[in-house]
């Protein structure tokens, strides 16, 4: 089949990891991405076709809003013109042009929720707005051959919507072992320091700032931080003599980011429960660790904290809470033993339940059922 694939911001692991898995097993595969950065480069060797709207809005800034619309009718011309047996839409910002586009030319429309998009809106936004978005959004739902969710939890957010048929596909990591990398303890630190590690947005959500202030009263742990965001300023500006036990390095690149995951103790993931789609999100984070076998530690009501109790990979505690986050350090830290359990619970729940091998055989299932030829095979 020829699928047309969008996503409102340039490539990432989540839609790089569907677009490779089609285009590998025998679909014609294009992405329409919007570079809101335009830092995209080198993808002549992908797998796939990637085409770009190249207007520059950062999600952080106004222009993100404003050249919406802009966006919106660049995605509608180039689905019409191109010639798609499925349309793939990926999150709100995507889903208007790409249903006006299946009614106009009869194919099937797929669609991925990876954020719902009301409550991701600033909290500064009305609350007539954000019944308004999400009241278009459960609408679009109507209009898809097949939704996509990247977590059960987030059922919750679609309820009410007209949904035909429904799968889960969970935002997993490849396992390591197929990505050659180099895995080597001294890529962190010595190794008597107990390494904590990081990588994703560095917002004020995410509690970094708790987790920087309980390993400041920690001897001998190393905490290192990568990627970008709206605090990255406060982590270069740390005083020197704090700075002994904190490393942030930038920007990091996939392969990079699992190469400090393997290399590192701890792991860790935390999300304001305050933001509905923190509560509800399942970051690639928590299935890195798995995959990398290693504990993490994640914060109570959020969905991370449901799968890292029933499979026993980590520890939970609450947002925030630089006491709590303290003493799980120095739990892992003091016994060895529990570390490496835990670690080895989460890589067995990522083997028989989570892996991407398991989520590729589950999309190409879905996708199975809208292809005529394999239905006539059948």
């Amino acid at each position: 089949m020829q699928i047309t694939i969008v996503r409102g911001r340039a490539i990432d692991p989540a839609v790089h990891k569907v677009c490779r898995c089609l285009a590998q097993n025998g679909h014609t595969v294009r992405l329409l991405v919007w570079d809101r950065q335009q830092n995209l480069t080198d993808t002549d060797s992908l797998e796939y076709t990637v085409d770009r709207f190249n207007l520059k809005a950062p999600y952080d800034k106004l222009s993100a809003v404003i050249y919406l619309p802009f966006w919106w009718m660049y995605e509608l011309y180039y689905l019409l013109k191109h010639h798609a047996d499925v349309i793939h839409a990926c999150d709100f910002d995507t889903l208007i042009p790409a249903v006006l586009a299946k009614i106009l030319k009869r194919t099937k429309l797929c669609y991925t929720i990876y954020d719902f998009y009301a409550d991701n809106l600033p909290t500064r936004i009305p609350t007539i707005i954000r019944r308004m978005v999400a009241g278009a959004e459960k609408y679009g739902i109507g209009y898809t051959e097949i939704l996509f969710l990247v977590d059960e939890a987030r059922y919750i957010q679609v309820a009410g919507a007209n949904i035909h048929n429904l799968a889960y596909i969970y935002n997993t990591p490849p396992d390591a072992h197929g990505l050659s990398l180099p895995v080597t303890r001294d890529i962190c630190s010595r190794a008597e320091n107990l390494t904590v590690f990081y990588a994703g947005a560095l917002h004020e959500d995410r509690g970094l700032k708790q987790v920087i202030a309980a390993i400041d009263t920690v001897p001998g742990v190393e905490l290192i931080l990568a990627g970008v965001g709206s605090i990255a300023g406060h982590l270069e500006q740390i005083p020197a003599e704090r700075k002994r036990g904190i490393k942030y390095l930038g920007w990091l690149p996939y392969e990079k980011v699992i190469q400090y995951s393997v290399s590192a103790d701890i792991l860790f993931a935390f999300y304001n429960p305050a933001i509905p789609n923190n509560r509800y999100a399942s970051p690639n984070k928590l299935f890195e660790a798995m995959m990398c076998a290693k504990p993490i530690i994640v914060n109570d009501n959020s969905s991370m904290a449901d799968i890292v109790r029933e499979e026993n990979c980590g520890l939970v505690v609450p947002y925030g809470d630089v006491d709590a986050i303290k003493g799980a350090i120095l739990m892992l830290k003091n016994d060895p033993a529990l570390c490496k359990r835990l670690g080895e619970n989460g890589r067995k729940a990522y083997e028989t339940k989570y892996s991407w091998k398991i989520m590729e055989e589950r999309l190409l299932e879905v996708y199975g059922k809208l292809d005529p030829e394999q239905r006539q095979v059948r």
